[in-house]
């Protein structure tokens, strides 16, 4: 959270990996919901 965790320097340095990182959970997110949902199907 936004000035709450993390100060606006630390999330808008030019080392973070935030965006990152959201990004990859995301994917890994979507991956999780595609597969339980075929399990369910299959069953």
């Amino acid at each position: 959270h936004r000035g709450l965790e993390v100060t606006d320097e630390v999330i808008d340095g030019s080392q973070s990996r935030i965006i990152d990182q959201a990004e990859n959970r995301m994917h890994a997110q979507k991956g999780l919901m595609v597969w339980l949902l075929t399990e369910a199907k299959d069953q």
